[in-house]
């Protein structure tokens, strides 16, 4: 009876990251956005059970100590570069085509190679950008 408890568990969580593909969420911020549908030790060992298997994608909050976690879209997510906007949080997929031409430029240096897994460049997005020009 427990196993098919956390199955649901699981697909609610599924489910939720599926629904926000463009978002990154600590456990806490997961916890309290679905209302506490699944509890906080459950979302813990979940998250850290779909990371394992490539289903969500795990990196370090920027400027901060604390993992975030964004459902990863395809299996293909692992072939190329991502882009994270410090402003909104969004990320953004580089084409498979640009995420080896920056492979080749870092080669040059040393024969360093880049891990596409746990790779994430930082910047502002096109809105960003925009909002912060309508600010001034």
């Amino acid at each position: 009876m427990r196993a098919a408890y956390q199955t649901q568990q699981r697909k609610i969580l599924i489910d939720y990251l599926q629904h926000h593909k463009d978002r990154h969420f600590t456990v806490e911020e997961l916890m309290i956005e679905m209302q506490e549908a699944v509890p906080l030790s459950s979302l813990y060992r979940l998250m850290k059970k779909l990371s394992e298997e490539g289903i969500v994608r795990k990196s370090v909050r920027p400027g901060e100590r604390q993992y975030e976690y964004q459902i990863a879209e395809n299996k293909t997510c692992h072939s190329h570069l991502h882009l994270q906007c410090t402003g909104c949080g969004k990320v953004m997929h580089v084409s498979d085509e640009t995420s080896q031409k920056a492979q080749q430029l870092m080669q040059g240096v040393d024969g360093f190679e880049l891990d596409y897994e746990k790779t994430l460049l930082y910047g502002t997005c096109t809105e960003c950008k925009l909002l912060k020009t309508e600010k001034k």
